[in-house]
């Protein structure tokens, strides 16, 4: 990652950690330089989804997937009856 993403959430299945990548970024250094919000967006940037095993030794096991057009705060469901 070039510059950090807006995370403000991610999922969790019995198998897998999902995090998003997207166009809504941060950048505190603007705030403190410029009086500027923190938050921005990218729009050049290309959003992605990343899946990991729960159990990964590493960040190696994490695989990106390009999702354009795709920017969500929200990834999980409060009171979801079962785990996929």
């Amino acid at each position: 990652m070039v510059t950090p993403s807006f995370l403000h959430d991610f999922a969790i299945t019995k198998k897998y950690a999902i995090f998003v990548d997207i166009q809504i970024g941060m950048n505190p250094i603007d705030m403190i330089t410029k009086g500027a919000s923190p938050v921005g967006l990218d729009p050049s940037k290309v959003p992605r989804i990343g899946v990991i095993p729960r159990y990964a030794k590493d960040e190696t096991e994490m695989r990106w997937f390009d999702v354009p057009g795709f920017n969500i705060i929200h990834a999980s469901m409060l009171g979801m009856k079962r785990m996929l």
